[in-house]
């Protein structure tokens, strides 16, 4: 198997959808990949069971920098199991005026 942090220009497009249950949780695939005919398995994450399309057709690139999202880990994923399970965040913090 190819690692993706090895891959020279390697682009991956990718389809995310966002649990409806617990929505720090994402499922994201390879763009186009029909998400109701994913084989997963029996372990994972029940809140995963439930989605909501939240972005489609992100570019990601390995060892680039994304505010939200570990690129390298979700490629890594989609190349080992065909879809990715992650989270996505940003964090601001905020001061006041004294």
């Amino acid at each position: 198997m190819l690692k993706a942090h090895s891959l020279k220009g390697f682009k991956l497009i990718i389809d995310i959808y966002k649990s409806t249950k617990n929505g720090n949780k994402y499922i994201s695939v390879p763009k186009g990949t029909k998400i109701a005919q994913l084989e997963l398995p029996d372990s994972i994450d029940p809140d995963i069971l439930t989605l909501s399309p939240f972005k489609t057709r992100l570019e990601i690139q390995p060892k680039k920098a994304h505010p939200a999202l570990d690129q390298d880990d979700i490629i890594q994923q989609i190349q080992t199991n065909g879809y990715a399970i992650h989270e996505a965040k940003i964090v601001m913090t905020i001061g006041t005026v004294k």
